[in-house]
């Protein structure tokens, strides 16, 4: 069970990667894009960006399941579902083949809301 654990945090890690990047890259790509109008030389930020990105994206794409050994998440699904994990959310997300959750870590409390109160009042 232990292994299962070092392989879900590492996907969690590359999670948590992809989750802290995304609003810093598009920022720092837009940056980029009016930098190298202005100045055509610091045109090399934008794509230097929007290449760490993807390399998020792809390496978390590539991650495999500690179960199954297969992909734990489909890089499809990643860019048109976002269906990485978010901080609110991360309970939910599973495997795409044996149905793994990351919910199965230790430190990781599974959310379980029985109204809407108990969210307001947290």
């Amino acid at each position: 069970m232990e292994e299962f654990f070092a392989g879900l945090r590492k996907i969690k890690l590359r999670s948590d990667n992809v989750h802290a990047a995304r609003w810093p890259c598009f920022y720092l790509v837009s940056i980029g894009i009016f930098l190298g109008l202005l100045f055509p030389p610091l045109g090399f930020i934008a794509p230097l960006f929007i290449y760490l990105f993807l390399f998020l994206l792809l390496r978390l794409s590539l991650s495999t399941c500690p179960r199954c050994g297969k992909r734990f998440y489909s890089l499809l699904n990643i860019i048109f579902n976002g269906s990485f994990y978010s901080k609110s959310g991360m309970w939910a997300v599973s495997c795409n083949s044996c149905g793994l959750k990351l919910s199965e870590l230790p430190e990781v409390d599974e959310v379980t809301i029985k109204s809407h109160k108990d969210e307001w009042f947290k």
